[in-house]
């Protein structure tokens, strides 16, 4: 993005602006620097994301334990014993991780952090590096839940979203995700469509689509590492008749080389005729909403086949629906190397996107770094084209995207399990 371009959002922000842009004198070489070392700092925020990964394996994953799931119904000292127990069984399994994906990554993880999981001497240095980071995850949680109930306190829904918007704009980049967003866009496309705002799509974008490696809501570690969301934007966006059977064409952008490759593979295995499989379960223990169930078991009907659904292992209580994506659909991903704070894809005006999806992704950035996010997607969009992003992102004259809507709903009978998905549109 050159200087002119993110002048706009410059004095926007004029009176909070980060270090190495105050000033009216900024100049492109410093404006240019100061993008280079951002795009650094944001990138590095990745290893910290894998932590946060490993310790959700560690807290909710059921294949290398038969300890349960950490969950909030637990006392302080009930939850530290089982915390313990599954840091005491993750510490045997890593040792021989054999052909287990995450296993691996977590074998990679602690490397990295300087400690051999195959050695075993290092036993007791694995359970405290393990130990260490659930801790420091849950007080994060903690201390994002007093944040939150602060801003309820307030009794303000608007005041709420702001807050939840921008709630990670200091934690590290997780790439873990689930089901349930996609939901979400799929209700938010339903309604964009009945306003007459998004009548075709043949060109879209996912930015984050993240893995499915162990999410803490709705996701398990019995079933190999598989991405979602760019196949459900399909599936919805053929579903709703936005567009045709053939299309439509998907840019996937990530700063993840693990997403990225992992997508890759995928799209290379698609052209030798290997189709996708997907596992999508659905939890047993939480009280979904009818329409929640519902999409769940239509899931993928526009883009594959029902697939012979993995068992869930002893102790975990959830329903399974598997999917055999055809080739042809997989084909249409392109992956691309994107930080969309700093960078956006040249394209020309026949190539530009009809529309964009962006879920818990803003939400890792400060309010100024959301609206430069703002201006490359602008940049990407056609005249006309949709935003959807589950975060309130402020408005700023000269970067020509407006709210034009919102979608919120709910998931389950637990008030804080939704989404509320604003629809920007490019002027």
């Amino acid at each position: 993005m050159s200087l002119a371009e993110a002048r706009p959002v410059l004095e926007s922000f004029a009176g909070e602006l980060p270090s190495g842009l105050q000033g009216a004198s900024l100049s492109a070489e410093a404006w240019l620097a100061w993008e280079r070392a951002r795009d650094e700092e944001i990138r590095a925020r990745l290893k910290a994301g894998d932590a946060d990964s490993v310790v959700n394996l560690v807290l909710f994953g059921a294949s290398f334990t038969a300890q349960p799931r950490v969950a909030g119904n637990r006392s302080d000292e009930e939850t530290g014993r089982l915390i313990l127990a599954r840091v005491k069984d993750m510490v045997r399994a890593v040792g021989h991780p054999g052909s287990n994906e995450r296993l691996q990554f977590v074998a990679a993880w602690l490397q990295d952090s300087g400690v051999d999981p195959v050695e075993p001497a290092t036993g007791k240095r694995v359970e405290a590096v393990l130990l260490e980071n659930a801790l420091r995850v849950l007080k994060g949680q903690r201390e994002y839940a007093k944040t939150i109930q602060e801003a309820k306190g307030k009794e303000d829904a608007a005041g709420l979203f702001v807050t939840r918007s921008s709630l990670y704009r200091n934690r590290g980049l997780s790439l873990d995700t689930s089901f349930r967003p996609n939901l979400a866009i799929e209700r938010s496309l339903t309604e964009v469509k009945a306003a007459g705002l998004l009548p075709r799509v043949r060109r879209a974008a996912v930015i984050g689509p993240g893995l499915d490696f162990a999410d803490k809501r709705s996701g398990y570690d019995f079933y190999p590492v598989q991405t979602l969301q760019p196949f459900a934007l399909i599936d919805s966006l053929r579903k709703l008749g936005l567009a045709s059977a053939a299309g439509p064409s998907v840019e996937v952008f990530d700063l993840s080389g693990r997403v990225l490759g992992h997508v890759r593979r995928a799209v290379a295995q698609a052209r030798g005729g290997a189709p996708y499989n997907v596992q999508v379960p659905l939890d047993g223990e939480t009280r979904w909403l009818p329409e929640t169930v519902a999409y769940w078991r239509k899931f993928g009907s526009e883009i594959g086949a029902e697939a012979k659904a993995l068992s869930p292992p002893p102790g975990v209580d959830a329903r399974m629906h598997a999917v055999r994506i055809r080739p042809s659909v997989v084909d249409l991903l392109h992956p691309a190397d994107l930080d969309i704070v700093t960078e956006r894809l040249p394209l020309p005006d026949d190539r530009r996107l009809d529309l964009v999806i962006a879920t818990n992704v803003l939400v890792y950035y400060t309010p100024f770094e959301q609206d430069l996010a703002l201006r490359n997607i602008a940049g990407m969009l056609r005249p006309g084209g949709v935003l959807l992003a589950n975060n309130e992102v402020p408005e700023v004259d000269g970067v020509p995207m407006r709210a034009a809507g919102l979608t919120s709903l709910a998931y389950s009978e637990d008030p804080d399990d939704g989404d509320r998905v604003v629809w920007y549109k490019r002027g």
